[in-house]
C-alpha cells in the first residue's frame, strides 16, 4: 500500500459513479481491487451495464493499477470486455481491453498521478451536464428552459436553436439518456450544438428551414446514481417506455413532446452490439436513406440493423439487418410497454420518428460528436426532400 496515506483508492461514490456503497469495493493488496458493481435483486439491471469508479492516485508517478470486476454472473460477458479510462482533465478516454475470467473481468492500467475514471462507457455526468446547459444558456443564438424536475429535484433542461426561428421552421427534438448508463448521446448532442454555432452555411440554411429542440438529460437521478437503465432502484422509471412507473421525468419528457409538437423526432442510444449501428425507424425512407448517407465512423467494421413499421403485412419480418413490423401489429408488439417515443411521436403528430444505436466499441468521444453532426444533416437532408420532392 506504499506509505501511510500514499496508497491508490477506488471509489465509486461520486456524480455517475457506481457502486457507490463501499462495501462493494474490496482492496485486495498492492493496487489490486475487486469492485462488484451489480445487485442480484435490482429488476432494473437488464445486462448489468453499471460500472463508473474513480481511481485516486496520490503519488507523483503512474501507478500500476488491476481492477477486477466482479459482475455476478455470466451472462452477458460478452459485452464486458472493453472497458474506457480518463485521466481527469483528458478529453478522450482509452479503452482498455479486459481479460474475462467467467463472471470476472480482470483490467490492468497504468493510473497517472491525481485522478482517473474507469467505466464501461466514457462518462458525461450531471455535473457535466449541468455546465454545458448553463454554459448554453448564455448564448444569444439558444433559449434554456426548464422542461421539469426529477423525483430527487434534479433539473431537466430543453434547449431550442435558434432562439427565434425562422417562419415556417419544422420542430425536430433530440433526446438522450432515457437509459441511464448511455453516454453517446450527449456527445452527439454537443457535436450538433457545435455546428449550429459554427456559422458555416450549411448550418445557417438548415436553422432557417428547421428549429431544433434538444433534451441532453432525460434521467437526471439515474445519471448521478450511476444505474444503468431506470430513474430509481426501486420503483424506477423505463423512460424509454409508454407503460412505466410514475415519475416526473416521465412527464417532462412527454409534456416537451406535447408543447413542440415535433415533426422529427430522434432519441439517442448506445447499446453494446459491437459492430452494428441500429436505425429503429418508423418509416422504411428513413431507415434506408440513414443507412446511405451515414459516414463510417470508428476503428471497427460496422453493418445497420434498420427497423421499420409498413403498411401492410400482418407479421414481423426479419430479414437479416432488415426487420419490417407491420402497423397492425403495434398494439400487440407494445401491449406491456405501451409503445416508445417514436411510437408516441408517430402516432400523435404524424412525425417521423426514430431511435438511434451507436454502440461506443471501436469510437472515440470525437467519433461521436461528429456522428451527431452527420445525424443531424441526414436527417434534415432526408426531411427537406420528402417535403419538396421536385
Amino acid at each position: 500500500m506504499g506509505k501511510s496515506g500514499r496508497h491508490v483508492r477506488v471509489t465509486g461514490d461520486f456524480d455517475g459513479g457506481n457502486p457507490k456503497d463501499p462495501s462493494r469495493i474490496r482492496h485486495e493488496g498492492h493496487d489490486v481491487f475487486t469492485v462488484v458493481p451489480t445487485w442480484e435483486d435490482d429488476a432494473s439491471r437488464l445486462y448489468g451495464l453499471r460500472l463508473a469508479v474513480m481511481v485516486e492516485n496520490p503519488r507523483g508517478t503512474s501507478t500500476a493499477v488491476a481492477v477486477n470486476v466482479d459482475w455476478g454472473t455470466a451472462e452477458h460477458m460478452e459485452y464486458k470486455d472493453v472497458y474506457y479510462l480518463n485521466a481527469e482533465g483528458d478529453e478522450d478516454w482509452t479503452a482498455v481491453t479486459a481479460s474475462l475470467r467467467g463472471q470476472v473481468a480482470a483490467l490492468e492500467f497504468e493510473a497517472g498521478p491525481g485522478t482517473s475514471y474507469l467505466g464501461l462507457f466514457p462518462m458525461y455526468n450531471y455535473s457535466r451536464y449541468l455546465a454545458f446547459t448553463d454554459a448554453l444558456g448564455q448564448r444569444s443564438e439558444a433559449t434554456v428552459k426548464l422542461a421539469g424536475k426529477s423525483r430527487q429535484g434534479r433539473e431537466i433542461w430543453r434547449v431550442q436553436i435558434p432562439a427565434e426561428p425562422a417562419a415556417g421552421a419544422e420542430p425536430v427534438v433530440f433526446l438522450c439518456r432515457n437509459n441511464a448508463c448511455e453516454s453517446a448521446g450527449n456527445f452527439m448532442i454537443e457535436g450538433m450544438v457545435r455546428f449550429l454555432f459554427s456559422g458555416e452555411p450549411e448550418a445557417l440554411e438548415l436553422m432557417r428551414h428547421f428549429v431544433f429542440h434538444l433534451l441532453p438529460m432525460s434521467n437526471p437521478d439515474g445519471v448521478f446514481d450511476g444505474l444503468e437503465r431506470d430513474t430509481a432502484l426501486e420503483d424506477g422509471a423505463n423512460l424509454g417506455r409508454m407503460n412505466t412507473a410514475p415519475d416526473p421525468a416521465h412527464q417532462a419528457i412527454r409534456s416537451t413532446l406535447e408543447a413542440v409538437q415535433p415533426k422529427l423526432f430522434v432519441n439517442l442510444h448506445n447499446w453494446m452490439i459491437p459492430d452494428v449501428d441500429g436505425l429503429l425507424c418508423n418509416d422504411e425512407l428513413y431507415a434506408r436513406r440513414l443507412a446511405e448517407l451515414l459516414p463510417h465512423f470508428g476503428e471497427l467494421p460496422r453493418r445497420y440493423h434498420r427497423e421499420w413499421y409498413a403498411e401492410e403485412g400482418t407479421e414481423v419480418e426479419d430479414r437479416g439487418d432488415v426487420t419490417v413490423c407491420p402497423v397492425s401489429k403495434l398494439a400487440e408488439l407494445h401491449k406491456h410497454s405501451g409503445g416508445t417515443w417514436k411510437d408516441f411521436c408517430r402516432e400523435r403528430f404524424d412525425a417521423r420518428a426514430m431511435a438511434l444505436e451507436f454502440p461506443w466499441r471501436g469510437r472515440t468521444v470525437d467519433d461521436m460528436r461528429q456522428i451527431g453532426i452527420a445525424v443531424l444533416k441526414a436527417l434534415c437532408l432526408i426531411r427537406l426532400g420528402e417535403r419538396n420532392p421536385y
